[in-house]
């Protein structure tokens, strides 16, 4: 007997005991053959190039056998499975695997992102005291950085000793009884020297010289600067105490990039703090601002949150869920992608029963759902478990690359 006849035979015997795959749609699926069994019917058609492992496809083998990996046999490659587009599978291995496969349906994509914030101070509410005269401080009223301040609220008692001449000059014009114009060029003048209107009054009314400036708080807050001791010598451009408000309080907090989409007009913002976690606080506005952290990747949001009551503090921790949705779009369960890093791919299931490899485009997702913006068709079905066995058949049959060649052509 000739080398090539034993060599011949050899391949009808190892064709007629495999578990076999075909690409083409054309063929019916194989069934599960006995090792040992006869010939069957167009075995000679289909030569087996080499045994492998579905879970180590790279590995092959020269004969039938035990896989050494996993506890299961070896399954032939033939000749004819690397035709076509598509993967057939012996539907005995589909039921095995538990192949579960969800239509593509259109919808839109719901979303809620936490993202962690702070309290902070309201900035648009700064305010710094400043005696705008040369003096020396009388009296200090009982304040300590820290303390909140009410709106008028006294800070200290400032003597100014230069306002007694332009006092005196104004009260000798008015006992004269000089031009009108006269008397309000003075008192114009007295106010710019930084005399409140206060203390413009107290002179008209009792005609006496006033030299004492009492500071009083510019705005409700928080005194969170305070330099001012009494004897100290004062002078006009002198900061002696800074105020912040808090209310409204700001809250800040870092949105990432990729989910900026959800921070726009109409969409709800959600507010909590973990000190009160029963209460929901309103947020009365919000500012994205406008340039992006570029080692976070992350864009600042600033709200504005009423706080009358005062229970929030600057300082605080807090949290903010974004809530939107997107567009409609083709939407597919999330564990059906394969991601490839440079590009996304499902598998879907034709009406005949094959598998077949498409790249999509992914938009976002959310949860279990992913939309999609090309790939698909609505009704579609895609496989979503036992994806590892069928895309290894995929990738070593390069029928995605075929299917590509197949779009291009």
């Amino acid at each position: 007997m000739s080398t090539r006849t034993i060599l011949f035979a050899l391949a009808l015997l190892a064709a007629g005991t495999a578990l076999g795959f075909t690409l083409s749609a054309r063929d019916k699926p194989a069934g599960h053959i006995q090792a040992g069994a006869g010939k069957t019917a167009g075995a000679a058609e289909r030569k087996v190039l080499y045994w492998y492992d579905p879970m180590y496809p790279g590995t092959h083998f020269d004969k039938p056998g035990k896989s050494p990996f996993m506890d299961m046999d070896l399954v032939p490659r033939y000749a004819a499975d690397d035709e076509g587009a598509g993967i057939r599978i012996d539907p005995a291995q589909v039921q095995n695997l538990a192949v579960r496969t969800r239509k593509v349906v259109r919808g839109s994509l719901s979303f809620a992102r936490d993202i962690p914030a702070n309290v902070e101070f309201n900035d648009y509410q700064l305010a710094k005291v400043q005696p705008r005269a040369e003096g020396f401080v009388e009296k200090i009223h009982s304040l300590a950085v820290g303390d909140a301040i009410a709106l008028g609220a006294p800070l200290a008692d400032i003597t100014v000793p230069a306002w007694a001449a332009d006092q005196s000059e104004y009260l000798l014009l008015k006992s004269q009884k000089a031009a009108a114009e006269i008397i309000r060029g003075v008192r114009e003048k007295m106010r710019l020297t930084g005399m409140p209107e206060e203390m413009l009054a107290a002179v008209d009314e009792t005609g006496q010289v006033q030299t004492t400036l009492t500071l009083k708080a510019p705005t409700a807050g928080i005194v969170t600067g305070l330099d001012v001791y009494p004897g100290m010598n004062v002078s006009k451009n002198m900061t002696l105490a800074t105020i912040q408000g808090t209310d409204p309080v700001w809250v800040t907090a870092s949105v990432p990039e990729h989910d900026l989409h959800l921070v726009k007009a109409g969409n709800r913002i959600r507010l909590t703090v973990p000190a009160y976690p029963e209460h929901v606080f309103q947020v009365d506005s919000f500012t994205l601002l406008p340039k992006a952290d570029h080692d976070t990747r992350t864009v600042p949001l600033r709200l504005s949150v009423g706080n009358a009551d005062g229970l929030l503090k600057p300082g605080m921790t807090a949290g903010i869920r974004l809530r939107g949705s997107g567009p409609e779009a083709l939407l597919i369960p999330t564990q059906s992608l394969i991601d490839l890093g440079d590009e996304q791919r499902v598998v879907t299931r034709a009406a005949d029963g094959a598998f077949v490899p498409r790249l999509v485009r992914v938009l976002r997702s959310s949860g279990e759902q992913t939309a999609v913006s090309s790939g698909l068709e609505e009704g579609e079905e895609v496989v979503v478990s036992g994806l590892f066995l069928i895309d290894s058949e995929a990738n070593l049959r390069g029928a995605l690359e075929r299917m590509r060649r197949s779009a291009e052509e």
